[in-house]
C-alpha cells in the first residue's frame, strides 16, 4: 500500500469512474441562486448535468453550466443518501433512508423504476453495462440487483456497518465497497466471495480502480488522506 495526500484526489479524478463521476463534496451555489439543501452533488459523465440530494428528501438536476434546476423529483420520503448518473448520463439512481432505490429519468426527472429494500439504502450505482446496479445499505450487506428484471441476484456480506460508497472497474467483474467499518473490501460479483481486505481506516473513505482493476485509489471524504492500494502486489 502507497501512501500520499495531496495527490490522491487529482488521481482520482484523473482516472475517471466507469459508472459515476466522483461525488461533489462541497458545491458552490451561484450569486442569487437557491438549491434545495443537499449532502451529496454528482456531475453526469457527459459533463453537461449536475445531481444534487440530501435531507430535503428533493432530488434537483441541474444544468452544469447555467445552474438552472431543471427537474426537481420528491418522491422519496425520506433523506436521499445518494443520487448517481448512468453511464451514458441518461438515468439517475437515487438511494434513500425510506428503503427504496429509484430509477429517474434525466430528460424528463420522472421515475422508470422503483426497488423496495429491506433497510435504508446509503448508496447505489450502476453497473458499467447498466445491466445491473449494485446497493449499500446500513446494516453493511452489498446487494446487487437485475435492472430489468428488478430482482436481487447476488449478496456481498462481511461488513459491520454501513456501506457509503461502492465502484467497479471498467469489466464489471468485481466490486470495491467502502464502510463505516474502517475497511475497504474487493468482493468477486460473480460468486458474491470477498477477495481482499483493507481495515484500519479511521475516517470515510471513497475508492475507485485503475483501469486494468489491479488496484484501486483510495481517499477520504474530506480529502486530505489518500493512498493507492495494489492488491495484485500484495498477493506476490
Amino acid at each position: 500500500m502507497k501512501r500520499f495526500y495531496c495527490f490522491a484526489l487529482v488521481l482520482l479524478l484523473s482516472v475517471g469512474c466507469p459508472q459515476t463521476d466522483i461525488p461533489l463534496y462541497y458545491l458552490a451555489e451561484p450569486e442569487g441562486q437557491a438549491f434545495e439543501s443537499f449532502g451529496t452533488a454528482t456531475r453526469s459523465p457527459d459533463g453537461t448535468k449536475i445531481v444534487s440530494a440530501g435531507s430535503g428528501r428533493i432530488v434537483q438536476i441541474v444544468d452544469a453550466e447555467s445552474w438552472e434546476v431543471l427537474h426537481t423529483f420528491s418522491g422519496h420520503t425520506d433523506w436521499v443518501r445518494s443520487a448517481q448518473f448512468s453511464p451514458d448520463s441518461k438515468r439517475i439512481i437515487t438511494a434513500s433512508d425510506d428503503k427504496t432505490i429509484r430509477i429517474l429519468d434525466v430528460d424528463s426527472g420522472r421515475e422508470l423504476q422503483r426497488f423496495a429494500h429491506t433497510g435504508e439504502v446509503i448508496f447505489a450505482a450502476f453497473s458499467p453495462d447498466e445491466r445491473q446496479i449494485v446497493t449499500g445499505n446500513k446494516d453493511g450487506i452489498v446487494r446487487l440487483w437485475d435492472t430489468a428484471m428488478e430482482r436481487e441476484l447476488q449478496r456481498f456480506e462481511g461488513h459491520t456497518d454501513r456501506v457509503h460508497y461502492i465502484t467497479f472497474p471498467f469489466d464489471g467483474k468485481k466490486i470495491a465497497t467502502c464502510s463505516g467499518d474502517g475497511t475497504v473490501r474487493i468482493w468477486d460479483v460473480e460468486s458474491g466471495m470477498e477477495l481482499h481486505k483493507l481495515e484500519g481506516l479511521t475516517s470515510d473513505y471513497i475508492a475507485q480502480f485503475f483501469p486494468d482493476g489491479h488496484g484501486i485509489i483510495v481517499v477520504s471524504n474530506d480529502g486530505e488522506d489518500g493512498f493507492i492500494w495494489d492488491f495484485v502486489e500484495e498477493m506476490e
